[in-house]
């Protein structure tokens, strides 16, 4: 067997199989410890994100470039006639109108009750304590390195050498769904369009910081946003 395809099989079946598996369980960890009333469960929950995100993705980057692989192939340098204006400045449009939106909600009570309403069980993601905010924006940078250079970036080329451009987006976007199926079916469908999505900034750009800075910023505004939902909540019904 090839290094090329050791390191395509082992792809594959961290972020298909392992990633999908993992979230499920750990995720059920969080639900049990959290209605046990155990008040460290979303801090460990977040640490573990941290623990085993950056040491797998260093790991797997050093195997890309240590099999003769460059930076410019999964967008960490951007190729010369990459960097188009128009992918850039949709981007960050993106990301400004995602900043802005977190500004207003927070600033609305009526808007942070709905909010409230439509969490389900992603409150017991969201952090709900000034160390819980800390360590969720830690988690949030986290994603949007680490989950990046792993689909956007490594996954994505590899499937790109194998299948072509769009094959490789379409089964990259729904291999990265699958990576939040603890968040069910509907979890499934959303964050893989939201693959999608990033996906087709990072092809059109040449480069993945659009999708990185794009990525982290959501996780971040969301989290606060329910996070201070819950507690708006919480102070008014009190």
């Amino acid at each position: 067997m090839s290094f090329d395809t050791l390191f395509t099989l082992i792809i594959l079946l961290l972020l298909a199989v392992v990633f999908p598996l993992w979230g499920v369980w750990d995720y059920r960890v969080l639900l049990r410890r959290t209605s046990e009333g155990d008040a460290d469960a979303r801090v460990d929950f977040y640490k573990g994100v941290l623990q085993y995100h950056w040491p797998l993705t260093a790991g797997l980057l050093a195997w890309w470039l240590l099999s003769g692989n460059s930076l410019e192939s999964i967008g960490l340098i951007p190729v010369a006639d990459g960097w188009p204006w128009r992918a850039i400045g949709v981007g960050v449009l993106a990301i400004l109108a995602q900043v802005i939106n977190l500004a207003i909600i927070s600033r609305n009570a009526d808007k942070l009750t709905e909010v409230k309403k439509q969490i389900g069980d992603l409150a017991y993601l969201a952090p709900q304590t000034p160390r819980e905010d800390r360590l969720f924006d830690m988690v949030s940078i986290t994603a949007g390195v680490c989950e990046e250079i792993l689909y956007r970036g490594l996954l994505l080329a590899t499937l790109v050498s194998l299948v072509g451009t769009w094959p490789a987006v379409a089964i990259t976007s729904l291999i990265f769904g699958l990576g939040h199926a603890y968040q069910g079916i509907s979890g499934i469908a959303k964050t893989g369009l939201f693959g999608l999505v990033l996906a087709l900034f990072t092809v059109s750009s040449g480069s993945l910081y659009i999708a990185i800075v794009l990525h982290a910023v959501i996780d971040l505004t969301n989290g606060r946003i329910m996070g201070r939902a819950l507690r708006n909540t919480t102070l008014q019904t009190a």
